[in-house]
């Protein structure tokens, strides 16, 4: 979820996140999990002030060539 960066600051960003988790709890959804790259302080911010809390855990990948 993005919010470009001429709409951000307006309240759009939170609304989308609380309408994403009003469907989600609806769907008997418990809890949301995110993903997000370590240097993206801002984002980081936003997501505590919607209430999410930082997880210690550990995230893998692997990419995969093509054949």
């Amino acid at each position: 979820m993005a919010t470009l960066q001429s709409h951000r600051q307006k309240g759009i960003g939170e609304a989308l996140i609380h309408e994403a988790e009003r469907r989600l709890a609806g769907l008997g959804c418990i809890k949301i999990n995110l993903q997000i790259v370590a240097s993206n302080s801002t984002v980081l911010g936003f997501y505590r002030k919607c209430g999410y809390e930082v997880e210690e855990r550990i995230s893998m990948s692997k990419l995969l060539s093509k054949a």
